[in-house]
């Protein structure tokens, strides 16, 4: 059964503290368990997204089949506890703004989709499309037809490379809050020296990242919200990806 997930609006998730940890050794996720963790957020997103479904023909029986479905391609193991009584909820008891910040995961289930070359990465400033990247995935598919089957990952520079390129968006877009102005952005990361910073993957314009031709400390404020809601999530998987914890939700987007 496919997705009919087009048009939903997104609302911006809450910001948690993030907790940075010294003594911290990376342990990347074996290509198994990135295959489960991607099948597991297109789950999550799915359910968040169809909460606005209740009452539709199809709708509560199509949340039904996700739960059996995770457990026979071998990837329920991978949800945490939280994301099951995510699923298990029947349509229209879903809180508002539980199903709206669920149905940001699809931004990470985009990052791990991509890692697992199922499906190319978004721009950095435009949502993906949550039913294209699932069903590229074999959404509710045989086992064969998923990641699960046979999961490989890009090379590891590939995913560094832009694990770098979204902490380096994110530190400028969370500047923001504090800092509303302009900067020499290119000078800041030029001089950074506690983290691995790079620009050549986005866009600049007067010295500072761009989002289509517009500096961002100019973007319109709605903008500016759905962009640092799509970076953050982004950011969260390419982390996870590096092995900053072994639990999902664990991983912080320190900037």
């Amino acid at each position: 059964m496919g997705l009919s997930l087009r048009g939903i609006f997104f609302g911006a998730p809450i910001f948690m503290d993030d907790i940075v940890d010294d003594n911290f050794e990376p342990a990347p996720p074996s290509p198994e368990r990135v295959a489960a963790r991607a099948l597991v957020l297109s789950a999550v997103s799915c359910r968040a997204l169809i909460e606005k479904d209740a009452g539709k023909d199809g709708a509560e029986e199509l949340r039904q089949e996700i739960f059996p479905w995770l457990e026979l391609i071998g990837a329920a193991s991978e949800m945490e506890a939280a994301e099951t009584a995510l699923v298990a909820t029947p349509l229209g008891k879903l809180a508002p703004e539980k199903a709206r910040n669920s149905s940001w995961q699809s931004e990470g289930m985009a990052v791990l989709a991509w890692a697992l070359s199922c499906a190319e990465l978004p721009p950095v400033h435009i949502q993906c499309e949550p039913a294209d990247i699932a069903n590229a995935m074999g959404f509710l598919d045989n086992r064969e037809n998923t990641p699960m089957h046979n999961p490989r990952l890009r090379d590891a520079e590939e995913i560094r490379k832009w694990a770098d390129t979204y902490l380096t968006f994110h530190w400028r877009l969370r500047l923001l809050e504090s800092d509303p102005g302009p900067k020499n952005f290119v000078s800041c990361v030029a001089t950074c020296t506690w983290g691995s910073l790079r620009l050549d993957m986005l866009e600049l314009v007067d010295n500072d990242i761009a989002i289509e031709g517009v500096r961002v400390d100019k973007v319109d404020y709605d903008v500016y919200r759905k962009t640092i809601s799509i970076v953050q999530e982004r950011h969260q998987a390419f982390n996870w990806l590096l092995g900053f914890a072994t639990v999902y939700s664990s991983v912080t987007t320190d900037t």
